[in-house]
């Protein structure tokens, strides 16, 4: 579960800066403003690499590689060359080409295919991989072979090391065709593209419905949502693909081998916004919005039955633990699981009838939440509900609202609910936050990202085609700069720089701002910074 987390993040933030104006190494090369050294690259990224000297080496190769790094250097300023030094000289292994990870900007991209003899049992896996490097990179890529007749893993999780531009391996003594469980647990932060340039869909059904390795086979099914998805947004035949999404969900829903909760919620959960806009060549955030509802909507329509009964087995499960909240691992993966039922099926609001019985079932949740997991599950629901929904809406805003009985990380929660409402009014509430509620002020950092840039990460409402929300935030940021230049540099880098991903129209609106916010007079170096480089 924690894999999937991190690796979330990784695709949703580090990705996107990999692909923008900010791009940079994990070692940058200069900066203007040292607070802007802090990024999602170097931390995230930096991170990755760290743990693919784990992936190469082996746990106890890396352990070595620590303790020798620790006599060395405990207690002394180092570099990452100290490092890699370390982990070489315990190990006895030249990492000279691994190096290059530390020079090396932007996402690399792993293409594959394979074929496999089925007189002579051998599969050949072909690996190509493309970077910004002028040599090829040192990857670790893991990959485990399952029977395509029975779903047995036949051959174990193995780290092939990619070192060529491209490379072939064979897997030999097979009993029968094979399907590759290829980049298992993530094992580097690459894209990993067939080399056909469409995914196979019966092999990542197939996968997200038996593959041995967690990891996979939750990103299968987010891979195979992923089609399916786009398919629908770009108005191409998406049937049988949609069908072999509800299939795989259906199949995932009631697997009795499943134990973790919370690995069965992750595996229900469609693609995020962020991730799908990474998968397409021009974001169009509501388009991506609408076809992902669609799909959420087809896939509980059709569960609706066996979602509420399971919705209502976890609920009977909670509350024989009566009024005690529970941490431990069965009790967080209920309440995950839980949650993510109630949001498929608050997703079925087409007409009056449909709208108030998802607003009485999420109000039931959030009033009867005896913890913040749930009652903020209810509200993210909730404050996005219209039509019969809308006083339900309302009464659980206030509500929320007055339980917080103003602790500031819990109003931070509610300001960023609203933010993130899928309403088409939901500018004008977060301007009448920003300006005229008491509990907001620019002067607060986590303020100021709860509700500013939690409606920039609100997609379709952001990027509303007549640009008003770009000229709420170019405002905002004009103000906030001069309070606090930190936060306005990173709201803009994450907002505004990426626009050469969008449609014409949206690019030069958001060009426009940042042009502004560069001609500011006494405008701070943060700012100036990632202002100066969004432009280019």
């Amino acid at each position: 579960v924690k894999r999937i987390q991190d690796v979330l993040v990784v695709r949703g933030s580090q990705f996107k800066e990999d692909d923008g104006p900010m791009s940079h190494p994990i070692r940058p090369d200069s900066y203007i403003a040292m607070d802007n050294f802090y990024t999602s690259t170097v931390y995230r990224k930096g991170a990755e690499v760290i743990r693919m000297y784990d992936t190469i080496l082996g746990s106890e190769g890396f352990r070595k590689g620590m303790d020798l790094y620790f006599k060395r250097h405990d207690g002394c300023a180092v570099t990452c060359d100290d490092f890699l030094s370390a982990m070489a000289d315990a190990n006895d292994v030249d990492l000279s080409q691994f190096a290059r990870w530390y020079s090396t900007s932007g996402t690399p991209v792993i293409t594959y295919s394979s074929n496999f003899d089925a007189e002579k049992g051998n599969l050949t896996l072909t690996l190509s991989q493309k970077s910004r490097s002028d040599e090829p990179l040192l990857i670790p890529v893991s990959v485990g072979l399952l029977d395509k007749e029975t779903g047995d893993e036949v051959v174990p999780t193995t780290i092939l090391q990619l070192k060529e531009t491209t490379q072939t391996f064979e897997f030999p003594g097979l009993k029968g065709d094979v399907v590759p469980s290829i980049l298992r647990n993530f094992s580097a932060p690459v894209k990993l593209v067939p080399a056909s340039g469409a995914v196979d869909e019966s092999d990542l059904a197939f996968l997200a419905s038996r593959d041995t390795d967690g990891f996979n086979r939750w990103d299968s099914a987010q891979k195979l949502g992923e089609a399916a998805i786009i398919k629908m947004m770009n108005g191409d035949a998406y049937d049988e693909t949609l069908s072999r999404v509800i299939e795989t969900f259906g199949q995932t829903l009631q697997d009795k081998s499943i134990s973790d909760d919370s690995i069965r919620a992750y595996a229900l959960i469609l693609p995020s916004e962020a991730t799908l806009a990474e998968s397409v060549n021009v974001i169009d955030p509501p388009a991506i919005r609408n076809a992902r509802k669609r799909v959420k909507k087809a896939i509980a329509t059709k569960y609706k039955t066996e979602l509420l009964a399971a919705y209502n087995d976890l609920t009977s499960a909670i509350e024989a633990d009566g009024d005690t909240f529970r941490v431990d691992g069965v009790s967080v993966g209920r309440r995950r699981l839980r949650n993510v039922y109630l949001g498929y099926l608050c997703s079925i609001v087409e007409n009056a009838e449909e709208q108030k019985e998802a607003a009485a079932l999420a109000t039931k949740h959030f009033n009867s939440a005896t913890g913040m997991t749930d009652k903020l599950s209810a509200l993210t629901i909730l404050v996005s509900m219209s039509g019969e929904g809308e006083s339900a809406r309302e009464a659980a805003i206030e509500k929320f609202y007055e339980d917080a009985n103003g602790d500031p990380l819990v109003l931070n929660k509610w300001f960023a609910a609203q933010a993130d409402a899928d309403l088409p009014d939901v500018l004008d509430r977060v301007i009448k936050l920003s300006s005229s509620h008491p509990d907001f002020t620019l002067k607060n950092p986590n303020r100021c990202r709860a509700l500013i840039l939690s409606f920039t990460l609100n997609a379709a409402a952001f990027h509303d085609e007549e640009g008003k929300g770009y000229e709420f935030l170019g405002s905002i940021l004009e103000k906030l700069d001069k309070v606090n230049s930190k936060v306005a540099a990173r709201t803009t880098a994450s907002s505004l720089i990426g626009w050469k991903r969008y449609s014409e129209k949206r690019a030069t609106l958001m060009k426009a701002q940042l042009q502004k916010l560069k001609n500011m007079p006494n405008v701070s170096n943060d700012l100036l910074e990632i202002v100066t480089k969004g432009l280019k």
